[in-house]
């Protein structure tokens, strides 16, 4: 270990998009670092010590001296250490321009995706509007560049795909579906990103940050309601395991129909003929997954089904028939308002993978 990495602590809690931005950093520099979780409901004598001011995380600890807020720290980071790319263009303009697409991340992404999470109703709608017109305005940014640097993974790639992350966690518990119509590029960018290194191993599971919302949901609003999860451990497991079962499995399979053509298509077709009838004996004849209340395995479920037009229009088969129990339980879904005001339309979604199968180059 080199003398620069000596005593290097990063004071985090792990939801949250800026520390997530933090240990990328690190990761991309190949820094060796001890990570310390902060309990924010119970700060640690070493925060409230590193950062007297504000008392937030994350806190980089280097050689004894704190450095804080997350932009900064990323900045320090890749001034002290230089090996590996640069995270930050040299050239003066770049950088700037760097500087403000950051700023303008942490300030208009980072408070738009708060109404999502913690907004009700209106505001929750407000804040996925602002973030499709945030989303827009970056997109444009990176036109046609594999990262917003450029060829290289830099400074506004680790800013904004913490919060890439929660869109995907948004469309369980907000159906906001409209990112990936809307703005192609971006989800393009943002699945890029998914799969460096640096990102897979610093980012949160989906399921860890929807289990953080259920957590922060039950313990601060909308205490009179129905809950998502079942209160039975046991079921309440069940609903997990499900619900990732529906995000990889469902999802995959899906894209399998509409990406592939002659014994590929028609193998992803019975797969997923298959998954769905899984689920229809997961179902049984209750209303919901979860019994008379919809809930999070409904949660996770329904928005596939405004893909389900577009699945059987590129595959040429019908769903219904073979699985009429899935479908009445999807329409029973429909008629709910949380689920009629928030469904993508079937016919942008047909339109989004039309455009972006000629962008992979598909037939």
């Amino acid at each position: 270990m080199t003398q620069e990495e000596e005593e290097v602590v990063l004071l985090d809690y792990w939801p949250s998009p800026f520390g997530t931005m933090a240990r990328i950093a690190l990761v991309e520099k190949g820094v060796n670092y001890i990570h310390k979780f902060e309990d924010l409901s119970k700060k640690s004598p070493l925060l409230l010590e590193m950062n007297p001011v504000h008392h937030k995380i994350p806190v980089l600890v280097h050689k004894g001296k704190s450095i804080c807020e997350s932009n900064i720290i990323i900045q320090y980071i890749d001034e002290i250490w230089k090996n590996n790319f640069p995270l930050l263009p040299s050239e003066p303009y770049q950088r700037a321009k760097a500087r403000f697409l950051v700023d303008f991340i942490n300030k208009k992404v980072h408070g738009s995706s708060i109404k999502v999470w913690m907004g009700q109703s209106e505001e929750q709608e407000d804040g996925k509007k602002e973030l499709v017109e945030w989303s827009k305005f970056l997109e444009e940014e990176l036109g046609d560049k594999l990262y917003f640097g450029g060829d290289v993974f830099g400074f506004v790639d680790i800013a904004l795909v913490p919060f890439y992350n929660w869109f995907i966690v948004f469309k369980t518990f907000a159906n906001f579906n409209t990112i990936e119509i809307e703005c192609p590029k971006l989800v393009m960018w943002g699945e890029r990103c998914l799969k460096r290194d640096s990102v897979s191993k610093s980012l949160p599971t989906s399921d860890q940050v929807y289990q953080a919302y259920l957590e922060f949901k039950k313990d601060e609003v909308w205490k009179d309601k129905s809950p998502l999860m079942p209160s039975d451990p046991y079921k309440r497991a069940q609903a997990r395991f499900w619900a990732d079962f529906i995000d990889k499995k469902i999802y995959e399979n899906g894209k399998r129909i509409w990406t592939t053509k002659g014994e590929d298509q028609e193998a992803a077709k019975k797969e997923f003929i298959e998954l769905l009838k899984l689920l229809e004996g997961e179902l049984g004849d209750k209303p919901y997954f979860n019994g008379e209340n919809f809930g999070f395995v409904d949660l996770a479920l329904i928005p596939f089904y405004s893909w389900f037009p577009t699945f059987e229009k590129f595959g040429n088969f019908n769903i219904e028939k073979e699985c009429p129990k899935f479908v009445a339980w999807a329409n029973k879904c429909i008629h709910k308002d949380s689920v009629s005001k928030s469904l993508a339309e079937p016919n942008k979604v047909y339109e989004y993978v039309l455009k972006f199968k000629q962008q992979l180059g598909l037939p």
